[in-house]
């Protein structure tokens, strides 16, 4: 099981997506997640959105909707 991180930036503003990481625990991908918004300075007001979504294999291409995400 894996766990991929995105980071969902502003179309309307200019800012930019990111795969933040790709991650062997949920626990290890909250805690990329929180690293992330804290060192670039994400916090509350941001026009920025963060995912966390379960896959189960690499080198697939994956159909993932909003039933992968995990729930925080």
């Amino acid at each position: 099981m894996y766990f991929v991180v995105i980071d969902i930036g502003c179309t309307e503003c200019g800012e930019s997506s990111n795969l933040i990481g790709i991650f062997t625990s949920k626990e290890r991908a909250q805690a990329a997640k929180e690293t992330y918004i804290k060192v670039n300075r994400l916090q509350n007001n941001s026009d920025h959105e963060f995912f966390i979504y379960q896959i189960e294999e690499l080198d697939k291409i994956h159909q993932n909707s909003y039933e992968h995400l995990i729930k925080e």
